[in-house]
């Protein structure tokens, strides 16, 4: 997926909500995983941050949660981001279904 904005701030907004859709389904398939990983590479995210964000991927629950009033105002690349991210491990689970709904509510 290409990098949703020139923004930093936004692409790590962005990479958040792709961890609570990652879990959505209540499982973490190693896919999720490396897709978070290379996103994070390829949208040129600092080392710190991408290690804290795979750290909290990895623990689970409680996950760091995004700024959703900066989601908003960037709307479109969330919600895309969200939708290319729920197909990632090859399933397209109705949680994840509905959690991308639930997102595209929130941030109207």
């Amino acid at each position: 997926m290409n990098r949703p904005s020139d923004s930093e701030e936004v692409n790590v907004e962005i990479l958040k909500l792709l961890l609570q859709v990652a879990w959505a389904d209540d499982t973490l398939d190693d896919k999720e995983r490396a897709a978070v990983a290379k996103l994070c590479k390829d949208w040129k995210v600092p080392d710190e941050t991408t290690a804290f964000l795979l750290q909290h991927l990895h623990l689970g629950k409680p996950l760091p949660q995004p700024n959703m009033a900066l989601l908003k105002s960037n709307r479109h690349a969330a919600i895309s981001a969200a939708e290319w991210f729920i197909g990632v491990d090859g399933v397209v689970d109705d949680a994840e279904k509905d959690f991308v709904n639930t997102i595209e509510q929130l941030l109207s």
